[in-house]
């Protein structure tokens, strides 16, 4: 014999309008009419043949029948939005959003992905690469990989490394000039920056060295591009082991000085 199932558009206009205590407010959730919602509830109340609403100027007020209904209906659809989120993450793969700085993306988590898809196949990434501070209220984006100290209010932050820097350049730059062997000489070449003067003047600082001036030279805001122009000989930049390291063992750059920033 099959089950006599109450109208279920009835049910979800009662849940909804008693729920919110307004058949405008309802009609505006459901995308529908305020006769609409009316009718729903009328059709309800005949098919239980009870009222579910006492009527009252501007307001609704639930019947005690309207009242032993509404919690069940309100824990029902709950459990239902729920299974149906649920089964529907199964079947279809989740998206995890990532923005992070390009030469991060290239040397450090590039080569790592074959691992997270192996582990986690369920989930898409979308990878978006971007440079400068990270907004979260403007930026459709759930994770965010960029450099700093982490003092960021209102965001979590967990540190993945600490990369040190160091100067190199082309061993072709200093066959055609003053070999470098003071911190005092590097005046006599072109400092190439990443995005801004702030690690190279943290650099000569550190190392003790006041007679440099670190405010000149090139300033380019990508790594990558950075790191080629150093290979290029197109100065001297500072570089960490993370970016650097393959071009060090393959000679296209060399390492200046032992000095490391952190």
């Amino acid at each position: 014999m099959a089950r006599k199932s109450p109208p279920l558009n009835s049910l979800r206009a009662f849940e909804a309008a008693a729920r919110l205590s307004s058949v405008t407010q309802a009609a505006a959730e459901l995308c529908v009419t305020q006769a609409a919602i009316s009718h729903q509830i009328k059709t309800l109340e005949n098919y239980l043949c009870i009222s579910l609403f006492r009527r009252l100027p501007r307001r609704l007020v639930l019947t005690a029948a309207g009242q032993q209904l509404l919690p069940i209906l309100r824990q029902s659809f709950n459990q239902i939005s729920t299974t149906v989120a649920q089964v529907s993450q199964k079947d279809d793969p989740k998206t995890l959003k990532i923005r992070l700085a390009p030469s991060f993306a290239a040397k450090w988590l590039s080569p790592r992905l074959k691992h997270f898809q192996a582990l986690y196949p369920s989930i898409d990434l979308r990878l978006f690469h971007a440079l400068g501070s990270v907004d979260f209220n403007r930026e459709d984006i759930d994770i965010a990989v960029t450099y700093g100290h982490g003092n960021w209010p209102g965001v979590e932050c967990y540190p993945v490394m600490q990369l040190d820097f160091f100067p190199v350049c082309s061993p072709s730059l200093l066959f055609k000039r003053q070999t470098i062997t003071d911190l005092e000489h590097l005046t006599d070449y072109t400092l190439l920056h990443d995005a801004d003067y702030n690690c190279w003047v943290d650099w000569l600082s550190q190392s003790g060295e006041n007679s440099v001036n670190a405010r000149r030279g090139t300033i380019i805001d990508d790594t990558n591009v950075l790191i080629q122009a150093a290979i290029d000989g197109q100065g001297i930049a500072l570089g960490s082991t993370l970016f650097v390291a393959d071009h060090l063992q393959a000679g296209r750059l060399v390492r200046l000085f032992d000095k490391v920033l952190l």
